[in-house]
């Protein structure tokens, strides 16, 4: 490969990626919002609160040391 097939190279990406980004400059925000408004929305989370944390704590100090789902020891090594 020679420094000119290089330079072709980018020259061939300029011409095909300027216009290219010129063209959806003004669309692409819109697609980065819909995608996340519909993928990384945090529709499934609840949110936290006092209530929620002292809960937790309160379960957590009467679990047993194994955990259910693995039986492994919930403390680390």
């Amino acid at each position: 490969m020679d420094i000119q097939d290089i330079i072709e190279i980018f020259i061939l990406a300029a011409v095909i990626f300027i216009p290219l980004g010129y063209a959806l400059r003004s669309r692409l925000p819109r697609w980065i919002n819909r995608f996340a408004t519909r993928f990384l929305s945090p529709r499934y989370l609840t949110p936290m609160t006092m209530s929620t944390i002292n809960k937790s704590r309160k379960r957590s100090a009467t679990l047993p040391d194994n955990s259910a789902a693995t039986g492994k020891s919930k403390t680390s090594l």
